[in-house]
């Protein structure tokens, strides 16, 4: 789900939240529950969609996008320690 959400955010496209819940994998309860515990943690936002207001789109906040890019860091870091 983050993942997907920081590849939204580099695209500079917003998530709608249907379509996250769906790539999350799991229940659709379960994706809402995490997008409701990121936002309170202030690290997406989650806001109606302009032309649908049945809908909500979601965009990561510049926080998740650093904390992100700091694993994606730590990964290469670790994978090149390997070879």
């Amino acid at each position: 789900m983050i993942l997907e959400l920081y590849v939204s955010n580099a695209e500079e496209k917003v998530m709608p939240v249907t379509q996250l819940c769906v790539l999350s994998g799991g229940s659709t309860t379960t994706a809402l529950r995490h997008i409701e515990q990121l936002e309170a943690l202030g690290y997406i936002d989650r806001r109606p969609d302009l032309k649908d207001r049945r809908r909500a789109n979601v965009t990561m906040l510049p926080r998740l996008r650093s904390a992100v890019e700091q694993w994606l860091d730590l990964q290469i870091t670790a994978f090149h320690m390997r070879g």
